[in-house]
């Protein structure tokens, strides 16, 4: 009886303590730990000593290691048309959603060469380097933040590195930052026709909502070729020198298939090896898509054996070979080397040189009178230093003197060559330097850009072999 009375006695100020207890416990817990003791408590309080287990809390936002794009569905997918008509020759799950990896980045480098040619870009313009753009996952140059990227360097790093720093250098610096530049990206696509593309950033990093097609891709391709002619041929270069260190194209098909140059490759977990090339065959140009290798040399030798059947299929079909087009009356090819005191003539004893609408002149089917560099280069030099595109011959004549007055070693050595090349429509002039090797192209054009001319070293050894 006294157990009992002292019992009733103390009950309320017992459990008003044990109430506070459980009360600053719960303060003192984290939300998650806070809902499971809160049930526990409940449930002592209901239960008496009755063994309570706590329920388990999911978390609201449950973030798994790999998130899965459900629209892809797969990663393989080819496709070939010919880059003329966009006639399709070959295709397996063309227009199915997949990974693009670094084929991004010739959207990114698309993008680049608007931004040269409308002047927004010079291609000697230095390009600050951000923590972001230092900090990107290889592939990589290896730039520092706080350093700068010269454009030039930028192009050819995305060009033969697939260089995800550069990416983001010239997306930060066209945009103010990588997310700006992406949504450009995209609607960049849909001017293009690409309807199924969306870009999350410029390298092609990892991001389950960056989507493309193969479609899309030959789409790209096809712009690349129509829209940047000029600057199409340094797909086709297949190493170049970085502050001493070369760095090697990524397509290995530019060193074995006959007639490909250009123009990008790209890997990423999700999307397996994939590759974008061109290549011109009797003439003929044709585009390809390859995605979705489980290696490079599965890839390679897939896109081969398909671009083989696509030039079958193109000839069968009897699909139009493109021809040098005619250039204006009075405008000729000029081809002369240069010595001291020289002047561009007017015209010069040579056939006329034009590219068919569109196209580099180097992916021109040229007739036996016409003269390309195989005609007087040595072997090892056919390289040269592109100082660009002029609306006038005048124009482009005056940047080869310019070139001249500041290289006098390359008086003997170099040949001064304007082309017409037609461009949208309008006949242009492209102004060269050519019969270099590599070294001493690239040396050339750093020593005018430092004079604020812009140019970009290119390789012709490829289309030289195949005239």
């Amino acid at each position: 009886m006294v157990e009992y009375r002292v019992g009733r006695r103390h009950s309320l100020p017992v459990t008003i303590g044990i109430a506070v207890m459980a009360l600053a416990w719960l303060a003192m817990a984290t939300p998650v730990e806070a809902q499971n003791r809160a049930t526990t408590v409940r449930g002592k309080a209901a239960a008496g000593t009755q063994k309570v287990i706590p329920r388990k809390v999911r978390p609201t936002s449950p973030v798994p290691a790999v998130v899965a794009n459900p629209a892809v569905t797969g990663r393989d997918a080819m496709l070939v048309v010919d880059a003329d008509s966009g006639r399709e020759l070959e295709a397996v799950s063309a227009d199915e959603l997949r990974h693009p990896a670094s084929l991004t980045k010739v959207m990114t480098l698309y993008l680049v060469f608007e931004a040269l040619d409308s002047g927004k870009l010079r291609l000697s313009d230095r390009m600050p380097v951000s923590v972001r753009a230092a900090n990107a996952s290889p592939s990589k140059l290896g730039v520092h933040a706080g350093a700068t990227l010269a454009v030039r360097d930028a192009v050819m790093g995305l060009i033969t590195k697939s260089a995800n720093d550069a990416a983001v250098v010239v997306a930060e610096q066209l945009a103010g930052d990588e997310a700006s530049f992406a949504q450009i990206m995209t609607q960049k696509a849909r001017q293009l026709g690409m309807t199924s593309t969306t870009f999350r950033n410029a390298s092609g990093l990892p991001d389950h909502a960056q989507v493309t097609t193969a479609r899309d891709l030959t789409r790209l391709a096809q712009a690349m070729l129509r829209d940047f002619p000029h600057y199409y041929p340094l797909f086709s270069v297949q190493e170049y020198v970085y502050e001493g260190r070369p760095l090697r194209n990524h397509n290995q098909m530019l060193g074995w298939y006959p007639g490909a140059d250009g123009i990008k490759t790209g890997y990423i977990r999700s999307s397996g090896f994939n590759l974008v090339m061109s290549a011109q065959r009797d003439g003929r140009r044709l585009i390809g898509v390859v995605l979705g290798g489980s290696a490079p040399s599965e890839r390679d030798a897939v896109m081969g054996d398909m671009m083989d059947r696509g030039f079958e299929r193109a000839a069968a079909l009897r699909l139009a070979q493109f021809r040098p087009s005619k250039p204006p009356p009075g405008i000729r090819y000029t081809a002369i080397n240069f010595a001291p005191g020289a002047v561009i003539p007017g015209e010069a004893p040579r056939a006329a040189v034009a590219a068919r609408p569109g196209f580099p002149s180097g992916s021109a089917e040229f007739d036996s009178r016409a003269m390309t560099l195989s005609d007087t280069a040595a072997d090892g030099a056919k390289w040269a230093v592109q100082l660009g595109i002029f609306a006038n011959a005048q124009a482009a004549a005056q940047a080869v003197q310019r070139a001249m007055g500041l290289l006098p070693d390359l008086r003997t050595a170099a040949r001064a060559t304007i082309e017409t090349v037609p461009v949208n429509g309008r006949t242009m002039h492209r102004a060269r330097l050519t019969n270099l090797d590599n070294q001493r192209a690239i040396r050339s054009c750093k020593r005018l850009e430092q004079a604020h001319i812009t140019c970009a070293p290119i390789n012709l050894g490829l289309s030289v072999a195949q005239n």
